[in-house]
């Protein structure tokens, strides 16, 4: 492990001092994306934040077609399934994280937005992206700029707009294990001034899981989904956009592979991330959304309003044993069923301008934000566990509401025509409700229903303070201090404990200390970004399973260090070389010696690894032979460290280092019109865990199995 991380970090300088020796023969440049991490569209060079931003040429050549694969490519970044269902996801950024994403009362600490809509639930975090045009992931606190729970980064999608470029593109490809996908794109004027965009998806693929109780592959997924875009375009001062989508993904649910409880070796038989649970289980994510952008310059400040409504409805089940051996013989061990319904609105206002010839920049904002959701949990232990026939819960049910609002505002004045500074502060007030009724104890008889409810309300002031200096036209380094902010909550997933369910938890909160610089060399052929940071995290959100109830504790105070490093060059012509590397340091500086993490001996955060490294590049090959035409091929490795899937550290959920290469071979016809593909994910097909629990001590463990070698074939056709 410790060559490959040498060998990661060494490529990464590598890429800026090899461009000299072949400066003469490539007058090109490596790619600069225009952002918009400050709300306003900007090179990514220029912006003085640590941003990882990915192009349509990007996405494809990384073979980044869900939230899941974005971990790999963006340093400190760490997405992966949870274990609700395969759409959803847990993120986790510079070691702050969320673990229950398939309750309706999560939330993650990196905010996910679309079009600069805010996703409340990681439900719908990993649809398959169909027309997407460029993603950003922006690193640090981002609590002056961006709406809720942005404690430490933002994940940012842009659709494709009314007003880009006309013209689209079908795709298809097919696979390993009966894989079809399809997707395409068209857009343009249908008048001289309005513009629109429709984009679809389908994407089917079987299982690649074995279960041998039930002697089939498991694991099956089909998503579909459709966009639609209306908008004005060259209409002078004003603009304006609606759109609707349409989302849906289905799967024969999550399979757990069973361990022995005390030696954690797989107990299902058959082949790596096997299952042996004899109940087919089913999950379905379906999702509206419906958001008007509105604009308006009035004489140079310029106006702009965000409407948004969406509404998501979730269904899932599972069985978290993987199939459990007792005197009744083999069983579902724990059966758990979930039905969401949630509605989310949001309404943001801006204004921004500048002024005194330019020195000064403005931006302020009204934001505002109303979800209302209800969940019916429906659990059963599995027959032989307490008794010789399934015992059956009564449903567990909640009812939340959550309601923010929140003002801000940034100046940046531009001291000198090489130095700037910004600050910025914003104010929010959250408020929740929860309400809902829980079996009054696990071994009551009769069994009956207990209310609980709770509320709270939190406000909070969170400042940003920036420093940037252009040492040279090639070199920019800056400095920002920040503070970053999760609400509070209250603890909804709990089995027959009415004592805990709706247990308030208190906000978390990060400060952070970054100093970074981004460097550009030869002609801006090499490309060098480095951030440095140190973050302290107070009342640390942690979540502990407990006999089966997930329980949210304020569990700590801690210290996380980093290093993050970014590299990319074209030394020649159709060459693309890139790199990143993250080094952290966490440690806990205070544990409360009630929670479970400090009962267990934990002194590990839980998904941080020490060492996380990608390098890659394309390769864009114009034979004479081909006439024009073009060979692509492209390919890149990622390592991540160990890491330990939950907070008690428990040897069942510590995963080991994961070293993974994906491949793509493509050729490009003269006009670039066609394109024939061959791609690999995971080519040499390393066995890999994504997560690892210990739900009921001494009787179910489990780990969850990531996904082995993918292959598939396909062509697009752009007109």
């Amino acid at each position: 492990m410790q060559k490959s991380v040498l060998w990661g970090a060494s490529i990464a300088a590598m890429l800026v001092g090899a461009a000299p020796a072949v400066a003469q023969e490539a007058p090109v440049a490596v790619e600069d994306l225009v952002v918009t991490a400050q709300r306003r569209e900007q090179k990514l060079q220029d912006a003085p934040v640590a941003v990882s931003a990915f192009g349509a040429k990007a996405l494809d050549q990384l073979q980044i077609t869900r939230a899941e694969a974005l971990g790999a490519a963006v340093p400190s970044l760490y997405v992966s399934q949870i274990s609700a269902s395969p759409s959803t996801v847990q993120v986790a950024l510079r070691g702050a994280l969320d673990q229950t994403g398939g309750m309706i009362t999560s939330e993650p600490p990196v905010g996910i937005y679309v079009d600069d809509v805010y996703q409340a639930r990681l439900s719908v975090a990993n649809l398959d992206l169909a027309d997407i045009t460029r993603v950003e992931v922006l690193r640090g606190p981002q609590g002056t700029l961006y709406g809720r729970n942005s404690m430490t980064g933002a994940l940012k999608y842009v659709t494709r707009q009314p007003g880009d470029a006309p013209g689209g593109f079908v795709e298809a490809s097919w696979g390993d294990y009966g894989l079809q996908r399809y997707r395409g794109s068209a857009g343009g004027r249908i008048t001289d001034h309005v513009g629109a965009t429709v984009s679809a998806l389908f994407s089917d693929r079987d299982g690649w899981q074995q279960n041998t109780a039930l002697k089939r592959r498991v694991g099956e997924r089909r998503d579909a989904g459709a966009r639609f875009s209306l908008g004005l375009v060259d209409t002078g001062p004003l603009s304006a956009t609606f759109s609707a989508a349409y989302a849906r993904t289905d799967t024969d649910g999550q399979h757990f592979s069973p361990l022995d409880p005390a030696t954690l070796a797989p107990l299902a038989g058959g082949e790596f991330g096997s299952t042996r649970s004899p109940l087919n289980t089913d999950t379905k994510t379906e999702q509206k959304s419906l958001a008007l952008h509105l604009g308006y310059d009035l004489s140079g400040i310029e106006l702009k309003s965000i409407t948004a409504y969406q509404r998501l409805d979730d269904r899932w089940n599972l069985d978290f044993s993987g199939g459990l051996v007792t005197g009744s013989g083999l069983v579902p061990g724990f059966l758990r069923g979930s039905s969401t319904q949630q509605e989310q609105a949001s309404q943001e206002f801006q204004a921004l301008g500048e002024a005194f010839g330019g020195r000064l920049q403005w931006i302020g904002g009204l934001f505002w934000f109303k979800e209302t959701g209800s969940q019916v949990l429906s659990d059963t232990v599995g027959s032989g566990i307490y008794g010789p026939f399934p015992v059956p819960l009564l449903p567990t049910t909640i009812h939340a509401t959550s309601e923010s609002i929140a003002a801000y505002g940034q100046l940046e004045w531009r001291f000198t025509e090489r130095l700037k500074g910004s600050a910025g502060l914003r104010w929010t007030r959250d408020e929740k409700t929860i309400a809902g009724t829980i079996q009054n104890g696990l071994v009551a008889y009769p069994p009956s229903l207990t209310s609980r409810s709770n509320a709270g309300e939190w406000k909070v002031w969170t400042p940003k303070f920036n420093l940037q200096y252009e040492a040279s036209d090639d070199v920019m380094v800056y400095g920002t201090i920040a503070r970053g902010y999760r609400a509070g909550g209250f603890v909804a997933l709990s089995i027959a404990e009415p004592s805990i369910f709706t247990k308030a938890y208190d906000p978390e909160s990060a400060w952070s200390y970054e100093a970074g610089a981004k460097i550009e060399a030869f002609d801006r052929r090499a490309r060098l970004n480095l951030a440095a940071y140190v973050q302290q995290l107070k009342d640390l959100q942690q979540n502990v399973i407990s006999n089966g109830s997930i329980l949210t504790q304020n569990a700590a105070e801690a210290r996380i260090a980093g290093l993050e490093v970014e590299a990319a060059a074209t030394p020649v012509k159709g060459l693309d070389l890139f790199a990143s590397l993250a080094l952290t340091d966490a440690e806990y500086e205070k544990l409360d010696p009630a929670t479970a993490a400090a009962q267990a001996g934990a002194d590990t955060l839980p998904l941080i690894s020490k060492v996380q490294a990608q390098v890659g590049g394309s390769w864009r090959i114009e034979p004479e032979a081909l006439k024009g035409g073009a060979i692509i091929v492209s390919a890149d490795y990622s390592h991540r460290g160990p890491r330990y899937a939950e907070a008690t550290n428990a040897e069942a959920g510590r995963i080991g280092s994961v070293d993974r290469v994906n491949a793509s071979l493509a050729w490009e016809s003269p006009s670039a019109a066609w394109r024939v593909f061959v791609q690999g994910r995971n080519v040499f097909d390393a066995k890999d865990y994504v997560s690892g629990a210990v739900f009921i001590p001494g009787l179910i463990v489990y780990r969850l199995a990531d996904e082995p070698a993918m292959w598939s074939a396909g062509v697009k056709v752009k007109f």
